[in-house]
């Protein structure tokens, strides 16, 4: 009689995965993470042992779990590294879908105080493990006051006192929600998105709150801005410029002035916003059809702008002018 081989007895994995039952649990009170929370940090703590990994690794090949499958329900593998590697975070799904929700009370346990627990911060109500810049981010770094906490506001501010370090965005102009975007892109790229912080960006089931919708609304408002900045400079390229406390200073045009390559010189002129009434030096075409309006033909190029003002005391030909000294 020909014996058949037995089956192999996965007993090393088995054992590892019926002790991570035993311990879920456990460090689930411990840390005060919501139970779908747990499995997320606890993977990445686990997975950080290698003989854990070679366990799990043996048990998903007698169960049959296919790898690619695997990772489309893994939702704290967020991104792949050759994601993360190359800085390109795409699109940011703000909806929060399938993520754990932390209260306030849970964000401030991983503060960064506490050896036993990794550090956490939220940026726009994101939750973000920054573990990793554990130097900075816990007691004794330069960014210890982010830690455990939501202080979106602080992060274009610069205010770090108890009043500044909150998530209201209220009254913040385009600049500055560019920065917060700014901002949660690097967490994106360089950390782990761990979940969502109930509260002015999201409900306790993980949902937008109607407050992010706006914010976000506000976010697009500010990319169409800066869309039209940029438009603008390449009409109206920056000025070189230079200022001496004394003698005073000089604007200049060249064609690589302002950081923008072009054919033509231009000479300075005052460049006024209506909406600040506050001016910039800009490099201005003076000959040939403008290029603010391309329903126009001339040979002024866009000297007649309604925007522009000379520059006193300086020639209007001139490539170069004299700034006075403050007082002077």
């Amino acid at each position: 009689m020909v014996r058949m081989p037995k089956p192999p007895l996965y007993v090393k994995p088995l054992v590892a995965v019926g002790a991570l039952t035993l311990v879920v649990s456990f460090l689930s009170a411990h840390y005060q993470l919501e139970s779908s929370s747990a499995p997320a940090w606890l993977w990445r703590k686990l997975n950080e042992f290698e003989t854990i990994r070679e366990n799990v690794d043996a048990l998903k090949t007698f169960v049959g779990v296919d790898d690619n499958d695997y990772s489309k329900y893994s939702y704290w593998r967020e991104k792949s590294s050759a994601e993360r590697r190359s800085g390109d975070v795409g699109n940011i799904d703000f909806s929060g879908k399938g993520l754990p929700v932390f209260t306030r009370e849970q964000l401030q346990l991983f503060d960064g105080t506490r050896p036993s627990k990794p550090v956490y911060l939220a940026v726009l109500g994101r939750v973000y493990d920054v573990e990793k810049g554990k130097k900075h981010y816990a007691k004794g770094g330069g960014y210890h006051f982010f830690a455990g906490k939501d202080a979106t506001r602080a992060f274009v501010s610069g205010d770090f006192t108890e009043e500044g370090l909150i998530d209201d965005v209220e009254g913040l102009g385009d600049q500055d929600l560019l920065g917060i975007l700014d901002w949660i892109k690097f967490y994106e790229r360089d950390y782990f998105l761990v979940g969502v912080l109930q509260g002015t960006y999201y409900d306790a089931n993980g949902k937008m709150t109607e407050r992010l919708v706006e914010v976000k609304q506000l976010i697009d408002k500010a990319k169409e801005w800066r869309n039209s900045q940029a438009k603008e400079s390449e009409v109206f390229p920056p000025c070189n410029s230079e200022w001496h406390k004394d003698s005073g200073g000089r604007v200049w045009c060249t064609t690589k002035s302002g950081g923008l390559h072009r054919e033509w010189v231009g000479v300075p002129r005052k460049l006024f916003s209506t909406a600040t009434k506050s001016y910039r030096c800009a490099c201005v075409k003076n000959f040939g059809s403008p290029l603010a309006t391309t329903d126009e033909k001339g040979k002024r190029g866009d000297l007649d702008n309604p925007a522009l003002e000379e520059y006193e005391d300086c020639p209007p030909t001139s490539m170069s002018c004299k700034l006075p000294a403050k007082g002077a």
